[in-house]
């Protein structure tokens, strides 16, 4: 199931806007793994917005070389350490 959401009003003028789910964020920029989205990231993990472990568990899924996969979870882990 996608967790895209549809976002229209008066604001948009009525056009559509889609927004990306919190965690596909987050993932995307753990992926990317440059300083400002190391920061971005972490904020997200202090600030409750999500867990770790919800990360974690949607890695195998990743279109990703299985290298990629192994850094990426080590670099939740070590973002996610107070």
């Amino acid at each position: 199931m996608s967790r895209v959401h549809r976002v229209q009003n008066i604001r948009t003028n009525d056009r559509v806007g889609y927004c990306l789910d919190i965690l596909d964020l987050f993932l995307s920029k753990a992926a990317a793994g440059r300083e400002k989205d190391r920061e971005f990231c972490s904020a997200l993990l202090s600030y409750g917005y999500l867990l770790p472990e919800e990360a974690l568990e949607k890695i195998p899924i990743m279109p990703i070389g299985e290298e990629d996969k192994r850094r990426l979870r080590a670099r939740i882990r070590r973002w996610a350490k107070p």
